[in-house]
């Protein structure tokens, strides 16, 4: 659910069950300490929820989501967090990594009923004047939080794959279009381009100027303008899994329910190299808007 500052002041007011958690990361390119900036003010009452305590550890690849249950359940539960908590989630990134957070959430099980996005994220707080503080956040007695692991969200490499050869999900890359197309990458071992058959729709797309959503008749009709079919099943995808999840979190409020995130993102399917298992890049085709 999305919502305004003035609504979550008011839930920020009534504080049982209520949860507020900053969910800010950056790129360590980007030179910013996203706990640091937390503990210098933050919307009173919140937390600080560290996104890369929930990557899997033993992946090579940068940010894929951890499915250690036990995991997941210690550290929600150090935040205070319970199933029936309602969580509120907000950021002061770039990259809207508030949507990454929330979609992790759903993944882990929490009823999506019960989540909620900032609208503006911390400057919408802060153009409204609500309540600042600095600091660590005040301490918690840990709760017990039980996972239900929800894979239905996710696309692994091996599905990604097989949805090439046999397309039933339409696959939508939030990149910026440079890169889409063709154009320089970031990261050192990736190839140029884009999955065959994918749209290249950039999560900036989506917001205004003021860092406000987009209304969702203005989205609707961007995602059909360059063809991509609501009433059909929908994967997401970036450069390393934190963006896309922007779009999946719009496609929930268009009631859309077939969607999911392929979470090795570009980091993994253009990799120049070969996974296990694998014969030749070949079975991770790349296509520039050159060809």
């Amino acid at each position: 659910m999305l919502i305004n500052a003035a609504q979550l002041d008011k839930l920020r007011k009534n504080p049982k069950n209520v949860t507020i958690l900053e969910a800010s990361w950056h790129f360590p390119t980007e030179g910013r300490d996203a706990k640091a900036e937390f503990l210098q003010n933050h919307i009173a009452g919140s937390r600080f929820l560290d996104l890369s305590a929930f990557h899997d550890s033993e992946s090579p690849l940068p940010n894929m989501l951890t499915r250690d249950e036990a995991l997941i359940s210690e550290r929600l539960g150090e935040l205070g967090i319970t199933n029936e908590h309602k969580i509120i989630f907000y950021d002061r990134s770039e990259h809207h990594t508030s949507c990454r957070a929330l979609w992790m959430l759903k993944v882990f099980g929490h009823h999506p009923g019960q989540l909620y996005l900032l609208d503006g994220s911390y400057a919408s707080w802060e153009r409204y004047g609500g309540k600042i503080e600095s600091g660590e956040a005040q301490k918690v007695t840990p709760k017990n939080y039980s996972v239900n692991y929800e894979a239905r969200f996710i696309r692994s490499l091996v599905q990604m794959k097989a949805n090439l050869h046999h397309p039933t999900e339409q696959v939508i890359d939030m990149r910026h279009p440079v890169r889409f197309a063709g154009g320089l990458e970031p990261r050192a071992g990736v190839r140029k381009g884009h999955i065959p058959g994918s749209f290249s729709f950039p999560y900036f797309s989506l917001f205004e100027p003021n860092g406000h959503f987009k209304s969702l008749s203005k989205i609707q009709n961007q995602l059909e303008g360059i063809g991509v079919q609501l009433g059909y099943p929908v994967i997401t995808t970036c450069g390393s899994g934190m963006s896309a999840a922007v779009l999946n979190f719009i496609l929930d409020l268009l009631n859309h329910d077939q969607h999911s995130l392929y979470d090795g993102a570009w980091t993994e399917w253009g990799a120049e190299s070969l996974f296990h298992g694998e014969e030749g890049l070949s079975e991770r085709p790349v296509k520039t808007c050159l060809e």
